[in-house]
C-alpha cells in the first residue's frame, strides 16, 4: 500500500518548486516502492531520490527511447542550473545584506568608496576564507578590474574609511579578520546559514 502526504512549504524558505509542497509517499513493500517509482515515471519520466548525504539523484525512464531519455536529461540540467542560480543570487543577498549590518554596526560610512571596497572584500572572503592569508596578492587583485584602482589605491581608500569608523583594533587585516568572522557569525544568527567563525579560522 502507498499513501501520500503533501505538507506546504514554510513562505520564509525560497521556492524553487512550482507547486510549493512536498510530497511524502510511504510504502510498505517491496512491490509498493516499485508501484510507487513507476508511477512518478510515467507522470514526469523522472524521479529525484536523495541519498543520506543529501546529494540528489535522477532517475530517467529509459523505456520510451534513447531521444525521449536524452531530451528529459538535458531539460533537467537546464532546470538545475537556473535553480542553482537563483540559490546563489538569494545567498549573494543575504551575505551582503549580513555585511551591511556588520560595517553599520561598527560606524562604517557606507557612502565611503573605501567601505564599499571593504564590502566587497568581505563578500570575497566569506566564499574563499584562504584569501586572508593572500591580501596583498590574491585579495585586492579580485578588486582591480572592476574598481579600476591600483593596489595603492585600493588600500588607501580602505584605510581612510577605518580612520572615520569606529573600528580601533588595527591596521587593514585586523580589521578584515575580525569583520569576516562577524559576518560569519551574523549570517549564521540571521538565517542559520553557513559555518560558525571558529570553523574559518
Amino acid at each position: 500500500m502507498v499513501t501520500e502526504t503533501k505538507i506546504p512549504r514554510e513562505k520564509t524558505i525560497p521556492n524553487p518548486e512550482k507547486n510549493g509542497e512536498y510530497g511524502f509517499y510511504i510504502a510498505c513493500d517491496d512491490r509498493s516502492i516499485l508501484n510507487c517509482v513507476n508511477a512518478m515515471l510515467l507522470s514526469s519520466g523522472v524521479v529525484g531520490l536523495s541519498d543520506t548525504e543529501g546529494r540528489m539523484h535522477y532517475l530517467i525512464d529509459g523505456r520510451r527511447g534513447r531521444n525521449y531519455a536524452v531530451q528529459k536529461v538535458n531539460e533537467n540540467v537546464l532546470l538545475l542550473k537556473e535553480r542553482f542560480r537563483e540559490e546563489d543570487k538569494m545567498e549573494d543577498i543575504l551575505i551582503s545584506s549580513a555585511i551591511d549590518r556588520v560595517l553599520s554596526r561598527n560606524g562604517f560610512r557606507s557612502n565611503l568608496i573605501g567601505t564599499q571596497l571593504i564590502h566587497f572584500c568581505l563578500m570575497c572572503l566569506y566564499r574563499d576564507p584562504e584569501l586572508i592569508k593572500s591580501v596583498s596578492k590574491k585579495l585586492y587583485p579580485m578588486i582591480e578590474t572592476p574598481y579600476k584602482m591600483s593596489s595603492q589605491q585600493i588600500e588607501r581608500n580602505i584605510r581612510y574609511s577605518i580612520t572615520k569608523s569606529d573600528f580601533h583594533l588595527g591596521g587593514i587585516l585586523v580589521m578584515l579578520r575580525v569583520m569576516r568572522d562577524a559576518v560569519v557569525d551574523e549570517v549564521m544568527r540571521s538565517y542559520g546559514r553557513g559555518e560558525s567563525s571558529a570553523d574559518y579560522r
